[in-house]
Parts: structure tokens; C-alpha cells; sequence
């Protein structure tokens, strides 16, 4: 009698423990956002958006981006990946875009991705040909080249062109701004991660960085699960529209799988 009925007893516990530990990591409540910027950018550009994320309990992790090439920024956002545990919400702003789409290939913690004002390119796309689709954006010709090839966008056009809706904080994002690699304009992207994920995006409206057309037409092609534009926002959407960019990534993250 004893053994009769511990063996089905063991049975059931062996095949709950099975199937819990078949379980995919995204089925549990994501906690974890990973803010990945841009080009001409650095970890602060996220700073009106990460107290709003952690204010509702999310543990939020800002890349800092050598910006050296996209493969060093995608090296860098894989190495804060692997040091979280559970699944993530992985956020990509402008070149940072090229850099989730990349991070989050065949990555099994990644829950959503969400792309503000970003590339999303698809297999062997650059972004310098997503570009040229579309009438030349007016900061273009706006940038000086250092010694070591590297790129800033000049300080009096950062505040024209990047970010001219938040004038009051404008002159320090392009004081902190980082030199970018140029190669990144023609690098061609590998196997995209939004096939493989939930994908959200931010459109802004009145872009002068990346054409908003632009913007809108890669929400479609990645079959996003929402896209919000936010009518007369700057490239620096995050800064000047946080409450809307937060909003974003916390459905991405509440979102039932």
C-alpha cells in the first residue's frame, strides 16, 4: 500500500517540476529594464525616465555605450544583460535601436523590446540605407569629425536639431554627448530580435535626427504591438515626452505573454 501510492505521488512531482522548469523565463513578472542610448549620447539621456521606472519597482540598468562601433555597444549591453536575473524589457533611443536589435537575438530574457525614435533594421539593412529612403533630415551636415574619426554633432545645432523642445537641459545633453564611431552608419545588421519578440514604439513627430516617416514606416514593418506617436517631438523624445516613453516600456512590461 506504502508503495502504491508514493510512486504516483513521486509521479506528479516529478512532472510539476518538469513543467515549472519548462517554463519560459518571460512567463514571470518582468522587473527588469535595460536603457540602451544612442549615438551622440550617453547613459544621462535617460535620466527623466528611469526615477518614473523606478518609482513603480522596476530595477533599471542605463548602458553606458563606448559608441566605438556597434559591436562594441552591443558587447557592452550583452555584458548588463548577463549580470540580471529574470526576464527584461530591453529599450533601445536612436542608434540604440541597431544595438537591442542585435543584444536581443536569441536571448531568452528578453521579454519585450521597445524602440524610441530608433533604427530597427532587418537582416543585412544599414542604417545609412534606411536613411537614404527618405528626405535628408536637417541636422545632416551638422557634425565635426575628430582626429580619430570619431563624430559629435555641433553644440549650437545639438540644440537646433537634437533636442530644441528641452532648451532648458539641451546645452548639458550636448556637453555630455559622446563621440560616435562613423562605421555605424554602414553597418549591416544581422538576424533581427524583433521577429523573435514582442516589439513596441515611440514615434516622435517632429524628429530633425532620423526622419519620422521613417520612424512610423519601421513601427509597421516590425509589426509593433503599439506604436504612440508624440506629435512635435524632438529626436530627444525620451527627455522632453519621459512620462510617455515610461508609460511605453511599463505596458511593454505588464504585458501577458
Amino acid at each position: 500500500m506504502f508503495n502504491f501510492i508514493k510512486t504516483p505521488v513521486f509521479g506528479y512531482l516529478l512532472l510539476a517540476s518538469t513543467l515549472l522548469a519548462a517554463s519560459p523565463a518571460n512567463s514571470k513578472p518582468v522587473k527588469n529594464i535595460v536603457l540602451v542610448h544612442g549615438a551622440y549620447a550617453d547613459g544621462s539621456s535617460w535620466s527623466r525616465v528611469t526615477p518614473l521606472l523606478q518609482a513603480a519597482g522596476y530595477n533599471v540598468t542605463a548602458v553606458q555605450q563606448p559608441l566605438s562601433s556597434i559591436q562594441d555597444d552591443v558587447t557592452k549591453t550583452n555584458a548588463a544583460l548577463g549580470q540580471i536575473d529574470g526576464p527584461i524589457v530591453l529599450v533601445g533611443h536612436s542608434f540604440g535601436g541597431v544595438v537591442i536589435t542585435q543584444a536581443a537575438y536569441n536571448n531568452p530574457k528578453i521579454s519585450a523590446l521597445v524602440y524610441v525614435a530608433a533604427f530597427a533594421p532587418d537582416f543585412n539593412q544599414s542604417a545609412i540605407e534606411l536613411i537614404m529612403k527618405y528626405p535628408i533630415p536637417p541636422a545632416a551636415g551638422s557634425f565635426v569629425t575628430d582626429s580619430q574619426g570619431r563624430q559629435t554633432l555641433l553644440k549650437d545645432k545639438f540644440v537646433q536639431y537634437f533636442c530644441p523642445d528641452v532648451k532648458s537641459i539641451c546645452g548639458v545633453l550636448a556637453t555630455a554627448q559622446g563621440p560616435s564611431d562613423q562605421g555605424r552608419y554602414i553597418y549591416q545588421s544581422g538576424p533581427p530580435a524583433w521577429k523573435q519578440h514582442p516589439s513596441y514604439y515611440v514615434v516622435a513627430g517632429n524628429d530633425q535626427i532620423i526622419n519620422p516617416q521613417l520612424e512610423a514606416d519601421t513601427a509597421v514593418k516590425i509589426k509593433a504591438v503599439k506604436t504612440i506617436k508624440v506629435a512635435g517631438s524632438s529626436h530627444a523624445v525620451l527627455v522632453s515626452h519621459p512620462q510617455v516613453v515610461a508609460d511605453i516600456i511599463m505596458e511593454a512590461a505588464n504585458a501577458k505573454k
